[in-house]
């Protein structure tokens, strides 16, 4: 076959692969103009919400996703006639609208059902029996038109597995035989299932060992700014801005504090990257937890929002910062109206605004949603998006601590992050860091997921077993099931088998067997699952979220998922294997942030680890499909170092 013959590739629907993403510009059409506003009718309260939206930014831009979530709301989805109705409040073309609408899995440029059911379908849902809730659920729902149902990548609470969405309500664990009360419940307008909601749900380690964020995270009342201050809620502020902003960063960097977004930077060093001087200068609080694995930052929104609050007003007084976002994924509704709330207390109480408690430090907070992508959790994804953008990650350097947000020195960390700073200054970096060991200080709260008996965050001490978090304090695997693999932070990093359970959690140990602590999220595989429908999932997810933006992603990771459904299909051969191999080391740091690495090392090292499993597999699926041994099969080309994958037909 040609290449010309060859039948086009199907794109998965997201990100840069929208419908005609790869077309031509047609130079014959109009340039793209903003509707008048006196000629274009818009609902009073559409248009109020939306101008409130423009007031919160430096730049009206930043609204672009606030403004059409509001529209979506009025209209039902973001139809041409409510992008039209943005763009003149916002004095933006809709085409640039358009754009940014269809980069977002939360907003929707088609019409749709009344109701939205959002079932998980990623590796620890998956792993619990998502995929049969999800088929129950198609069928729970038949034909309504009033209920749409859709499978959705991780809604960040893997703890509650198999879980849904349902009109941004969490639900879970969820069975197959739920399905009907679900959609039952939805269409008389009863709440569904209370029971089985997350708002009611308990952290499973109410009393860890060494509670610095869960301590008592479960007394009733602490999301409020009354039960807060009674138990001494913004003392540590107090304390802070009673003490020179040099000596507060000297804390946290006494503290070995290191990111617990992912990248494990020392916090301190961080915040003394950006520049000194008169100038505006950004604090984001990265809060788009999408990490399949991960959901430890959405219990501390929950439960003690203003402790992330206080963490932040800290962050800025020792990094002399007047403006503050918070980022969070807008599937967190409950998470962003806890949130909402608590801000909004805040600044009734002078906690944030202009010369907080009577001192030196005047800075604004803002929160602001995101509408559901992955790669805006990458730090220069996500300032694109706040900036009113597509969520496509920037060339580095320059690095956000010199140009970030709206060009300024920014300054950006993750919830559990900024939260632990009231404790730091507590204690006083110097104690904090005689918790742990030996680079890497404090405590960890650790996400613990996939075939355990008790999944949920667990608040631990840096460099404790990883065989006690596993089988202690989330009851390991059910019984008759061993360890297969384990993910040790998160979806994206490499894989450890059950000969790797002694190794301390912390960051050093985990490096030097193989992996990474990354956002201290373990998913647990036991011996009933194959290491192919894992893989699967992985890549899918990672094929489905990359932006686009660069080749090695992109075409790296669509390419991957082909060659995993080459081997369920029985068209592979054990060349094929080490074909992938191959590509995902060519991607591995040839992209411009880590989407890419994300996939390719943890699918690099399930075929280095599991390759006598695969090689079975692909012989197995070849006798179903009757395509023969593939020891029969002839090589059809060569690589070689320099050579790309050989084509998938």
């Amino acid at each position: 076959m040609s290449v010309t013959e060859r039948p086009d590739v199907v794109r998965f629907g997201h990100g840069s692969r929208v419908p005609g993403w790869d077309d031509a510009v047609d130079l014959t059409k109009p340039p793209a103009t903003v509707p008048d506003p006196a000629t274009t009718p818009v609902p009073k309260e559409l248009r109020r919400t939306i101008v409130e939206s423009m007031q919160k930014y430096p730049d009206r831009h930043s609204a672009a996703i606030p403004a059409l979530h509001a529209a979506q709301e009025v209209h039902g989805w973001c139809s041409p006639e409510a992008i039209t109705q943005v763009a003149a409040v916002m004095q933006l073309t809709p085409a640039y609208l358009t754009s940014v609408a269809t980069f977002y899995d939360m907003l929707v440029t088609e019409p749709k059902p009344r109701n939205d059911v959002f079932v998980c379908t990623n590796i620890s849902c998956s792993l619990r029996g998502a995929d049969e809730l999800y088929e129950a659920m198609l069928a729970a729902a038949a034909e309504d038109p009033d209920v749409g149902v859709r499978s959705f990548e991780c809604l960040g609470a893997c703890d509650m597995a198999p879980m849904a969405s349902v009109n941004g309500e969490y639900i879970g664990p969820l069975t197959p035989e739920d399905a009907d009360t679900v959609i039952d419940d939805l269409r008389a307008g009863r709440p569904v299932l209370p029971a089985k909601q997350l708002r009611s749900r308990p952290t499973a380690d109410p009393t860890p060992a060494k509670a610095v964020l869960f301590d008592d995270i479960d007394e009733p009342g602490l999301n409020t700014l009354e039960v807060y201050r009674r138990r001494g809620g913004y003392e540590q502020l107090r304390r802070a801005l009673a003490t020179p902003r040099e000596d507060v960063l000297g804390q946290v960097m006494d503290s070995g504090l290191r990111g617990r977004g992912g990248a494990g930077f020392p916090t301190g060093r961080k915040a003394s990257f950006l520049p000194h001087g008169d100038m505006v200068k950004y604090l984001v609080c990265n809060a788009d937890e999408s990490e399949p694995g991960t959901f430890k930052d959405r219990e501390l929104m929950q439960k003690c929002p203003h402790g992330l609050i206080e963490g932040i007003a800290i962050a800025c007084w020792a990094a002399e910062i007047s403006t503050a976002f918070i980022y969070i994924r807008g599937e967190y509704e409950l998470q962003g109206d806890i949130l909402e709330v608590a801000i909004g207390e805040a600044y009734e109480a002078g906690l944030i605004g202009e010369h907080v408690l009577d001192s030196e430090l005047s800075f604004s907070l803002v929160l602001h949603r995101g509408a559901g992508a992955y790669i805006c959790g990458e730090e220069t994804g996500l300032l694109d998006s706040l900036e009113g953008k597509r969520g496509n990650p920037r060339l580095k350097p320059p690095f956000p601590a010199i140009e970030g947000l709206y060009h300024g020195p920014t300054l950006i960390n993750n919830v559990e992050t900024l939260s632990t700073l009231p404790a730091i200054m507590r204690m006083g970096g110097g104690e904090y860091a005689k918790l742990g060991v030996e680079n890497s200080a404090g405590t960890k709260l650790v996400s613990v997921s996939g075939d355990v008996q008790r999944p949920g965050n667990y608040e631990i001490e840096l460099g404790i077993s990883s065989r006690e978090l596993i089988y202690g304090l989330a009851g390991g695997t059910f019984p008759g099931r061993e360890v297969k693999l384990w993910f040790p932070g998160g979806s994206s990093a490499p894989v450890l088998t059950a000969d790797d359970l002694d190794v301390p959690y912390d960051f050093d140990s985990l490096a030097k067997a193989g992996s990474m602590l990354g956002s201290g999220a373990i998913i647990v595989v036991d011996d009933s699952h194959t290491v192919l429908e894992v893989a699967q999932k992985l890549a899918k997810f990672y094929a489905h979220e990359s932006c686009g933006k660069c080749v090695p992603c992109r075409e790296g990771t669509n390419w991957t998922v082909k060659m995993l459904e080459r081997i369920e299909s029985g068209e592979a051969t054990p060349m094929d294997l080490d074909l992938m191999a191959s590509v995902q080391t060519q991607i591995i740091g040839n992209c411009l942030c880590v989407l890419g690495d994300a996939m390719a090392m943890p699918i690099g090292s399930m075929i280095e680890k599991f390759r006598p499993e695969l090689d079975a597999e692909i012989e197995a699926a070849r006798l179903r499909a009757g395509t023969g041994a593939a020891e029969d099969v002839a090589p059809v080309g060569n690589a070689d170092e320099f050579a790309g994958p050989l084509p998938v037909h």
